[in-house]
């Protein structure tokens, strides 16, 4: 259907070739084809007389090898590479990306193309009959995102379901499958941004639209979905080896009120050996939610507490929020002013908003001297003992204000191009995240930092991991988070979780024993709830549950080596850690539509139970591979469906046959004491095979080649170890095997 207030951007009318970028002058605007490399090409388009500054916070590579590209230009222009051919048809100007062999991958669609309405910048795509489309960052929407409409705009929306469009992260990637296609695109756009994927009249092309700003993507090419990842992860860049402790179970509530709350908690844990890592304090640690303070009266001696703390080996990640109390009696903000820290109003009076401390003003993290005078003051924080920073409410949320954040016209540096709210509320919470990682690596610098974003934007995992925000303490919230964090870990941010349990609500035992159970496979592992609800740390619902619970963290520590693993692949590839069947077994038609199982890594499989009441479930078990269920050994046919007896202390877990898993005995806390013994946890397949990566989990060291990594064969009952890098002299000195065939 055609729109008659869209302008196309016409017939070409001149082109430039300048060494692998390509300008067009159009009828309507501009536009410019960059080949980064044989399977990345970027796009840009305006209406404007000329381009705008070539800036990007999302973008970690900015610089890259001349590609062997050949161009044939004639009543077309025609740009190969190894891996991709671009053709650009001039009358009017559409882009079609294809296979060497021409195979299309995608194209502009012949009527409409790219152009614009007004101040929108639009691209119009065709949409093949068996396309599906994954990504898309945080999104509560299923799975697949073929026919939905997804909205990338920060928002602080504690009440979201799986209907909502945006919540609190906007990562504008796509990555398309079908039969022997694969792309992606980046739509690098920080304006309020919407995907059309396909929930049009005729269902044959799908819409990328932002409200202002250039056109600026890049198509990303490749003979897998992996090769898409890997190409995304390496533009945008890939997250760092976080602190080993990091990986463990973590306990949060809104709020433990005082220092002795803290410790009746974390001695909890102990006396009942559940283990645990990190205890967090959210807001009501501060004096009046003043940020970087503590409150005299409830944290009197917070020094003292952190150190006992840590010697029963707990580390404590405190909460900061960008809202800085508008009383010129307290130093962060008298300090900010006098050196025009925080954001303005038009007028060049002090903008203002509302949140926990009441009257805030705000930093611009947009501005590099910003970040930096921000930094130091984690300092007195860290110092007295803090772990880990938690950046929270930085979407930003203002509650006195529509749309529950700053006005559109709220003037922001943007690093040297001065815009305004508009373009820079996708990425507030992002710099607020940067800022943050920067000054930790600044203050300690050979210590690795721990820092948990609530908003972000593409590129985060570069500073930050992401927490999903304010979920609810409902089944279909346990359900959804599945679909959730598997789309965001192929948006380029592994390291990511919900609050386990549900934040707001109050949870039922049933509900926080397989909630747990799930919890223990994500990356991510915290339980947290809000203040009002009914408590859910693991003992509050009695016996079974807390035996339960108990059980399932353990398992997970005991599964840290492999795990540690995971995180150390994402550091080098951009793999998600939590995957979806099809990342694994992409050849199995039926992975691509099951949203309610996942892989930790290649060879767990994760069935959760995520309706009340259910005693068994159906598992779909992917073709490819043998299985052997976890708990009892017997080993399944792939292909198929299997029922799976579920009692309340069973999730339902298998093991893909030809896996090693590296384990260890369980522990209470990850440095509790040092990994002498691995256990070697073998399910024989037609190839068995499996890997150890070690270092020391805290510092910079591995970058330096302080890291042992270690592979394991296992064949005819003999185990064979070969010691690829022997940099880490403090690593596993015994090897136990554990041979579970069937």
């Amino acid at each position: 259907m055609a729109d008659p207030h869209f302008q196309s951007i016409g017939a070409v009318e001149a082109f430039e070739d300048n060494g692998g970028v390509f300008d067009l002058r159009c009828e309507h605007g501009l536009v410019r084809v960059a080949i980064l490399s044989d399977s990345i090409v970027r796009v840009r388009a305006t209406q404007a007389t000329g381009f705008g500054p070539d800036f990007s916070y999302a973008i970690a590579k900015t610089k890259w090898p001349k590609v062997d590209a050949t161009v044939r230009s004639g009543k077309e222009i025609v740009i190969r590479t190894k891996k991709l051919a671009v053709t650009i048809h001039k009358s009017p100007l559409r882009i079609e990306f294809t296979t060497p062999d021409g195979r299309v991958l995608n194209a502009d669609d012949a009527t409409r193309g790219m152009g614009w309405e007004g101040a929108k910048c639009r691209s119009h795509r065709t949409l093949d009959a068996e396309e599906m489309f994954f990504g898309c960052g945080e999104k509560t929407s299923p799975l697949n995102k073929r026919g939905s409409k997804t909205t990338f705009w920060n928002k602080d929306d504690p009440d979201h379901t799986y209907a909502t469009e945006a919540i609190y992260v906007s990562i504008p990637f796509l990555i398309s499958t079908r039969p022997d296609a694969h792309y992606g695109i980046f739509w690098d756009n920080t304006h309020l941004t919407q995907f059309n994927l396909g929930q049009v009249g005729d269902e044959k092309h799908y819409i990328l639209e932002s409200a202002a700003g250039e056109i600026d993507y890049y198509f990303f090419a490749g003979d897998s979905m992996r090769e898409v990842v890997r190409g995304y992860t390496e533009l945008t860049g890939r997250m760092w080896m976080p602190p080993r402790w990091a990986l463990g179970f973590q306990q949060c509530r809104w709020s433990y009120m005082s220092a002795d709350e803290i410790m009746e908690v974390a001695k909890n844990f102990r006396k009942r050996k559940i283990p645990c890592d990190v205890i967090y304090c959210d807001i009501d640690y501060m004096d009046g939610y003043r940020v970087f303070t503590w409150d005299p009266k409830t944290f009197p001696k917070p020094q003292e507490m952190l150190r006992t703390l840590r010697k029963m080996g707990f580390r404590v990640v405190t909460i900061i929020d960008p809202g800085v109390k508008n009383d010129d009696g307290y130093a962060v903000c008298r300090d900010g002013k006098e050196k025009g820290m925080f954001l303005k109003k038009p007028d060049g009076g002090w903008f203002t908003g509302n949140v926990w401390p009441g009257e805030c003003v705000f930093p611009d993290f947009t501005s590099e001297g910003v970040r930096k005078w921000w930094g130091p003051w984690h300092k007195g924080l860290l110092d007295d003992g803090v772990a880990g920073i938690w950046n929270d409410m930085n979407e930003p949320a203002v509650w006195n204000h529509p749309g529950g954040t700053m006005p559109l016209d709220i003037p922001h540096e943007y690093d040297g191009q001065w815009t305004t709210h508009e373009r820079a509320h996708n990425v507030y919470g992002f710099n607020m995240a940067r800022a943050c990682h920067e000054a930790l690596r600044t203050l300690k610098p050979n210590e690795r930092p721990f820092v948990i974003t609530r908003a972000a934007y593409a590129g985060i995992q570069r500073y930050s991991m992401v927490w999903t925000g304010d979920n609810q303490s409902l089944w279909e919230q346990l359900a959804v988070s599945i679909p959730e964090c598997i789309n965001l870990s192929l948006s380029g941010v592994p390291f990511c979780g919900p609050d386990v349990g549900g934040f707001g609500r109050d949870c039922t035992g049933e509900l926080l024993a397989r909630w747990t159970q799930a919890g223990a496979f994500f990356p991510f592992f915290r339980n947290h709830t809000a203040m009002g609800t009914r408590r859910q740390e693991p003992w509050t619902f009695g016996k079974e549950v807390e035996d339960i619970c108990r059980r399932y963290i353990s398992l997970r520590y005991q599964l840290l080596p492999y795990v540690y693993n995971l995180f150390h692949e994402a550091t080098i590839s951009g793999a998600p850690i939590m995957r979806s069947l099809f990342w694994e077994f992409p050849e199995d038609a039926n992975g691509y539509a099951i949203d309610d199982q996942f892989l930790l890594g290649p060879s767990l499989l994760v069935a959760p139970v995520a309706k009340p009441g259910a005693r068994q479930r159906a598992v779909y078990l992917p073709a490819g591979s043998e299985w052997y269920s976890y708990w009892t050994k017997q080993k399944h046919a792939g292909g198929e469906y299997v029922t799976v007896s579920a009692p309340l202390d069973k999730l339902p877990l298998f093991v893909r046959a030809g896996s090693i898993i590296p384990m260890t005995e369980p522990i209470e806390f990850v440095d509790q004491r040092p990994i002498d013994e691995i256990i070697l946890d073998v399910y024989p397949g037609s190839k068995t095979t499996g890997h150890l990566y070690e270092d020391d989990g805290e510092s910079f060291d591995h970058e330096r080649g302080a890291y042992s990594l270690t592979h394991f064969t296992w064949k005819d009952g003999e185990l064979t170890m070969d010691k690829k890098k022997t940099g880490f002299k403090s690593g596993a000195k015994k090897y136990r095997v554990q041979n579970n065939a069937a």
